[in-house]
């Protein structure tokens, strides 16, 4: 089993396990007012009961500390007490990164990884190097199946296809 904290690394058709840094950062881009943000992939936790379509997370901002929250449902999220809109590609990556990752949950199969499809757009396919089924148009958070053929990893998405070795990264 792939446990949480664990990362699968993929490349020239091999897969095996290793241990990243305690803190993984994601560098997003800049936000509106051209400051770097870069996402602490390792502080995504999804709230439980009446909370469960918000997340917890921290980004930095520059080199600012931002301990936040993410409304799932609205898009939108909360640092320093103040409600943020994404307004750049940086912050709607965030956003979508951070709301992918809290439907995974730590029990996960052995023979599933989690990644990160960090390129898009990104063609999901039918069969590898087959039909495009559909198109990730957003940086997202998502499993595939540890076993490539040819750097080829099947994934849940779009009802189920291929995506290249390419578009992917081990998360976190």
């Amino acid at each position: 089993m792939i446990k949480k904290g664990w990362a699968l690394v993929l490349g020239l058709g091999t897969a095996f396990i290793s241990t990243p840094a305690l803190a993984e950062m994601l560098n997003l881009g800049k936000a509106s007012t051209g400051a770097i943000i870069k996402l602490d992939t390792q502080s995504i936790q999804r709230q439980t009961g009446a909370n469960s379509g918000k997340v917890n997370f921290t980004y930095y901002l520059g080199g600012q500390k931002m301990p936040s929250t993410a409304n799932c449902q609205t898009g939108k999220w909360t640092a320093k007490g103040r409600e943020n809109t994404p307004q750049s590609k940086a912050t709607s990556d965030m956003i979508s990164i951070v709301c992918s990752a809290k439907t995974l949950t730590e029990n996960q199969q052995e023979d599933l990884a989690t990644v990160l499809i960090y390129d898009p757009p990104s063609n999901i396919r039918q069969t590898p190097n087959g039909k495009v089924l559909c198109s990730i148009s957003k940086k997202l958070v998502t499993t595939v199946y540890v076993e490539d053929q040819n750097g080829w990893y099947q994934t849940p998405l779009c009802g189920g296809g291929w995506i290249h070795q390419s578009q992917i990264r081990p998360f976190p």
